[in-house]
């Protein structure tokens, strides 16, 4: 399963920045995340790059399980971190519009009120 959203994150980063962009992409930000230069993106330096990171997101990038991150894992990790972050922009969009309207539903009611006693 996990390789299914590594697979998925991969072709939706492809297919937006096309196959060079995202090697590319992933070169100049993995050399970027990677502090100590190993070769490798450790989760602690990850978080360096990505703040709010968790082990469940890392591990999915992580595809053989070494607990370090190669280049082409990095794109993978970049892919899930991007798709997530536009998930929470999308949800959080959603809940203000909808707690606006329950706002403006409660004013009317109220201005409704005050005008049918007054």
């Amino acid at each position: 399963m996990n390789k299914i959203a590594i697979m998925a994150a991969a072709a939706a980063a492809a297919v937006s920045f096309g196959v060079g962009g995202v090697l590319a992409q992933a070169g100049g930000d993995f050399a970027s995340a990677d502090a100590n230069k190993d070769g490798f993106v450790s989760q602690d330096e990850a978080m360096g790059v990505y703040p709010t990171l968790t082990a469940d997101i890392f591990a999915k990038a992580d595809a053989n399980g070494d607990g370090k991150l190669d280049a082409g894992e990095y794109g993978s990790l970049q892919g899930l971190t991007a798709a997530i972050e536009g998930n929470q922009t999308t949800s959080s969009s959603t809940a203000d519009t909808s707690s606006s309207g329950a706002d403006a539903s409660v004013s009317a009611s109220v201005s409704a009120s005050a005008s049918a006693g007054g």
